[in-house]
């Protein structure tokens, strides 16, 4: 299966986003997949999502092969972002192997009613380039099952050389605790936190991730209660009340910088509570 096939067979994260903390840990990952489609093809391309990658992604649900999928376009990412669409796959352990070329085959005859090559090339008359990043959820609080028109703010970052396992340590341990709270009390919908396994290196842009579901823009601007008792700083020290919001902050600067934070809006879902 090609790049663009692989990728796009159930085309349309996190941000996907995410299942709730569990007693026993499980290891879950995450396929992330930039998209650039010229905006001249974006309406017939989201049409087509919509009424048949939608079922795909359905489809690798339903008989245990992921998670969860979403679809997301920009709504505000910056200057010189290369793609304007992103796909989230999650999965509940590391992605399954490939179908063989029959499997494959009668899949998609019987739920779109499309061959597999009709398909792509379908696909491939929307699609200019693609690439993708697959990471490792570190950390999730589950809330509203992510549905169409909820934003995502996604804020991309790059550990501090030497310190990957006290960054883990601080998302799982501070970070975890203090982002329940803010869907405890409506600040957001979910929220969760990824390492990329691969591309990774010095070279690369980012090595981790944090993204916030909004249920909309209202909610995303929202700049919170004014009060210090309130807010994030009155829920860390609600949370840990013998530590410090302020040395709590100081050690996450410490750990990463921010590369960029991007927000992106919901176009289509698929997933056991889908809109």
């Amino acid at each position: 299966m090609n790049r663009i096939s692989a990728i796009m067979t159930a085309f349309a994260a996190t941000l996907c986003i995410s299942t709730g903390v569990q007693a026993q840990e499980k290891i879950r990952y995450r396929a992330t997949t930039f998209v650039s489609i010229p905006p001249d093809k974006a309406a017939a391309a989201l049409d087509f999502v919509r009424t048949v990658g939608t079922k795909l992604a359905q489809e690798s649900i339903n008989t245990g092969r992921s998670a969860s999928w979403s679809l997301l376009r920009t709504a505000y990412a910056g200057d010189g972002t290369d793609y304007n669409f992103i796909q989230v796959t999650n999965y509940d352990g590391p992605p399954p192997a490939d179908l063989s070329n029959e499997a494959r085959d009668q899949m998609f005859h019987r739920v779109i009613g499309m061959s597999y090559l009709d398909y792509q090339k379908k696909l491939q008359s929307f699609v200019t380039s693609t690439n993708s990043v697959f990471s490792r959820i570190e950390a999730s609080v589950d809330g509203a099952a992510p549905a169409v028109g909820n934003l995502v703010q996604v804020t991309r970052v790059k550990i501090t050389p030497g310190r990957t396992a006290d960054y883990t340590a601080w998302i799982k341990t501070k970070a975890q605790p203090l982002n329940a709270e803010g869907v405890k009390q409506g600040v957001f919908q979910s929220w969760s936190a990824t390492r990329a396994i691969f591309p990774s290196g010095d070279d690369v842009t980012y090595d981790a991730t944090t993204s916030n579901i909004y249920k909309d823009m209202a909610q995303a601007v929202d700049p919170g209660p004014a009060n210090p008792n309130q807010g994030a700083s009155g829920a860390y020290v609600k949370i840990f009340p013998d530590k410090s919001y302020s040395a709590f902050i100081e050690e996450g600067r410490l750990l990463r910088h921010v590369v960029k934070r991007e927000l992106w809006r919901v176009v289509a879902v698929a997933g056991p509570a889908a809109h």
